[in-house]
């Protein structure tokens, strides 16, 4: 397997597992912790989405929902 694939899939799943802690803590946080958290997020989510752009095949629907991600946070 490709390390680009193999990387990809290591940052999904750490994606994955902080936006799931992300929205459930989101209405108990500060509001300073909050936009540090998202912004933290929101990076790399960003960089997946590098990431996944050169990947071959590309992957668009997991860019996509990568890009809907980012605006449910």
């Amino acid at each position: 397997m490709d390390n680009k694939i193999q990387y990809l899939n290591q940052i999904i799943e750490i994606i994955d597992t902080k936006v799931t802690v992300f929205k459930k803590n989101k209405n108990t946080m500060h509001s300073t912790g909050y936009a540090a958290e998202k912004q933290v997020l929101t990076r790399t989510i960003e960089d997946a989405i590098k990431l996944a752009e050169e990947v071959r095949p590309v992957p668009y629907s997991l860019i996509n929902d990568l890009k809907s991600l980012i605006k449910q946070l």
